[in-house]
């Protein structure tokens, strides 16, 4: 059965990152008490507006110590299990903290709430990258095919949540959220990379751009989240959050540039495809309509011209990231 609100004390790991920032700010809005675990020194910014509100604790995923401190000191009703090493490089380069942080903090996080929070609802964030190179449009009922050391390590990590759900007792689902774009997003991703070379006035190479993705914004994925915590019924699922819409990465390129006022010609086919390049990439959205009720409604132009928007107005502080990151602007 399904309940009106969502839960009143949750805790969100991964709550600096790009949606976890949006997630813990719409469920400060809606009055709940919201815990976050955070490493010391993690940047923070992204919550600035809400720390005031905040319970922050400090630690490490991949201690198991840490988790058990902060899971006893919170007793979440539920958790919000976003925090991740995001790396998609078809590379075993970083594996090791990889699978250090995938796997390891989501078994750290499962076997603490079994014996800790034994009724607290567990939300893993899967990946669509699970799907790989598999048939479209994605469902959920289909096996994983991983193409990248994280997309695997995603895969295992729903796997052991799942197992942990039909054999221990976990109260868990996993989401897969599908590629998300919006305020905040780190700036070397292709949206935010493409809406800076605009305001930079700088050259923007791209491969051909044939492959087509779908791209949601932020919001949406956020309500996907609270909708899913709004139903614990739901309990054993995997569940898509996407619109299952999908166009040609060089025809969001051009529609970013033409909203922008075309400052700079992209340089379409200026790059070779990667490795491995999947074709076609996008969800079939109806199970989360069917258990939920939700359905993604920010159409991409609208959502474009609000990122579009925040990037104007934060143009200083994206640029000394990318300087900082080792890109100058």
């Amino acid at each position: 059965m399904s309940r009106a609100l969502v839960p009143m004390r949750a805790l969100v790991t991964g709550a600096t990152g790009f949606i976890g920032s949006h997630l813990t700010r719409a469920l400060v809005a809606k009055g709940v008490e919201v815990h976050v675990m955070v490493r010391r020194g993690s940047d923070t910014w992204r919550l600035n507006d809400v720390r005031f509100r905040l319970h922050v604790h400090y630690g490490d995923l991949t201690s198991l110590d840490d988790v058990q401190r902060v899971v006893r000191a919170v007793r979440p009703e539920t958790v919000f299990h976003l925090g991740s090493y995001v790396n998609v490089k078809r590379s075993l380069d970083e594996v090791d903290e990889i699978n250090r942080v995938i796997i390891g903090g989501t078994l750290n996080l499962i076997r603490t709430i079994l014996t800790e929070a034994p009724d607290c609802f567990f939300i893993n964030t899967g990946t669509c990258e699970e799907y790989g190179d598999g048939p479209v449009p994605f469902r959920e009922e289909q096996s994983p095919r991983p193409v990248s050391p994280y997309s695997a390590a995603k895969a295992a990590a729903t796997f052991f949540t799942q197992m942990a759900t039909k054999s221990l007792g976990l109260k868990g689902v996993t989401v897969r959220p599908f590629l998300t774009y919006g305020p905040v997003q780190q700036p070397l991703r292709l949206i935010p990379q493409a809406i800076l070379a605009g305001l930079l006035r700088k050259e923007f190479k791209m491969t051909p751009g044939e492959q087509t993705r779908e791209f949601n914004y932020v919001s949406d994925i956020v309500e996907g989240y609270l909708a899913i915590a709004r139903h614990p019924e739901v309990v054993g699922e995997i569940i898509n959050l996407g619109n299952g819409k999908e166009i040609q990465v060089r025809e969001v390129v051009r529609l970013i540039f033409d909203l922008m006022g075309n400052p700079i010609e992209p340089q379409i086919g200026a790059l070779p495809y990667r490795p491995g390049e999947t074709w076609h990439f996008y969800s079939d959205p109806s199970k989360a309509k069917r258990l939920l009720g939700w359905e993604a409604r920010i159409p991409l132009e609208e959502g474009l011209r609000r990122t579009i928007a925040w990037y104007e107005r934060h143009l200083d502080r994206m640029t000394s990231m990318l300087e900082a990151m080792g890109t100058p602007a």
